[in-house]
C-alpha cells in the first residue's frame, strides 16, 4: 500500500494544483487570503509560477515513484524534503505578513508532508526541529504585518518612552490641550514607514487630513508648527486648493528638516543628542 501511496499522493496534489492553476486562469481563487496575496506580491514573478513549479515537483515525484532503484528513493525523499521545506518558508511568510490561514496553502502543506511520511518515517521526524525552527526564526523576526498606523483624520506621534525629545513634545501638546494618539517608536510599521521616507529621528509627527498628509520630525519643528504663532505661518504658506500640473492634490506635505531628536532605532535604545530637552514624565 505504501508503495502505491508513493505514486498516488504526489499525483492527487498535482491534480490538486493543477485545478487551483485552471480556476485561477478564470479569475476563481482558492487562494485568496490577504496574507497570501502579500506573500504573493514578495515574489519576482507572477505567483501563478510557483503552481506550475508544484505541478513539476509532483510529477517528477511521481515518475521517481515507478523506477525501481535505491537512487531513485533516496531522490524521491530529498525532492519531498525541499518540497516541504519550501512551502514551510511561504507558509511562514504568510502568517507572519498577516495572520490569516490559507486553506489551499495549508492543503498543499498537508499533501507534501503525507508524502515525506509515506516515503520515510525517519526523515519525516528528523524533518520536525527544521520546520520547527523555520516558525520560530520567522516569529522572532520583526517583519513589518499588514496593519494601518493612520486611519483617522487628527495627529499622530511616532515616540519613545526613553526619548527626552519625545517626552519634551508630548509636555507641550498636552498642555496646549491638542489630541493625539502615539504611535509606539517601537512598532515595525512605524519604522519602516520612516526609514521609507529617510527619517531617522523621532519624535515624527504625522498629521492626517481626508487625503492630506503633513509630516514633521524633531521636537523644535512639532513645537513650532503648533504653537500659537503655527495658524499665521499656515496662512502664510497655504497651499493652493486647485493643484497645478507639476502639484498632486493628494501628494504628502513633508517637513524632514528637523534636527531636535533621537536616532530612530526600534530595537535599541534612541541616542539623543543631548539631554538639555528632556522635560516631561
Amino acid at each position: 500500500m505504501r508503495a502505491k501511496l508513493r505514486s498516488i499522493l504526489p499525483l492527487l496534489l498535482a491534480i490538486y494544483i493543477i485545478v487551483d492553476t485552471v480556476l485561477k486562469a478564470k479569475n476563481i481563487e482558492l487562494c485568496s487570503s490577504t496574507g497570501c496575496e502579500l506573500a504573493g506580491e514578495l515574489l519576482k514573478f507572477n505567483s501563478t509560477y510557483l503552481n506550475y513549479l508544484g505541478i513539476a515537483g509532483a510529477l517528477f515525484l511521481v515518475i521517481l515513484s515507478l523506477i525501481k532503484s535505491k537512487m531513485a528513493e533516496t531522490l524521491y525523499v530529498v525532492v519531498a524534503v525541499a518540497m516541504v521545506a519550501f512551502e514551510t518558508l511561504l507558509i511562514t511568510s504568510q502568517l507572519n505578513l498577516n495572520p490569516e490561514v490559507c486553506k489551499f496553502c495549508l492543503g498543499v502543506y498537508s499533501f507534501l508532508l503525507l508524502i515525506l511520511l509515506n516515503a520515510n518515517i525517519r526523515v519525516f521526524i528528523y524533518t520536525i526541529p527544521t520546520i520547527a525552527s523555520i516558525f520560530v526564526a520567522f516569529s522572532i523576526l520583526s517583519i513589518p504585518k499588514n496593519k494601518k498606523l493612520v486611519t483617522q483624520n487628527g495627529l499622530y506621534l511616532i515616540a519613545s518612552k526613553t526619548c527626552p525629545h519625545c517626552k519634551k513634545t508630548k509636555a507641550f501638546l498636552n498642555k496646549e490641550g491638542i489630541k493625539y494618539k502615539t504611535i509606539k517608536a517601537e512598532d515595525t510599521n512605524a519604522f519602516y514607514f520612516a526609514k521609507s521616507l529617510d527619517i531617522t529621528k523621532i519624535p515624527i509627527a504625522i498629521e492626517k487630513k481626508d487625503d492630506s498628509y503633513k509630516v514633521l520630525v524633531g521636537d523644535k519643528k512639532i513645537i513650532e508648527h503648533y504653537s500659537k504663532k503655527a495658524p499665521k505661518e499656515e496662512q502664510q504658506t497655504k497651499e493652493p486648493t486647485e493643484p497645478t500640473q507639476s502639484q498632486n492634490q493628494f501628494q504628502p506635505k513633508l517637513n524632514l528638516s528637523g534636527d531636535e531628536g533621537c536616532t530612530y532605532n526600534p530595537i535599541e535604545e534612541p541616542s539623543c543628542e543631548s539631554e538639555d530637552n528632556s522635560t516631561g514624565k
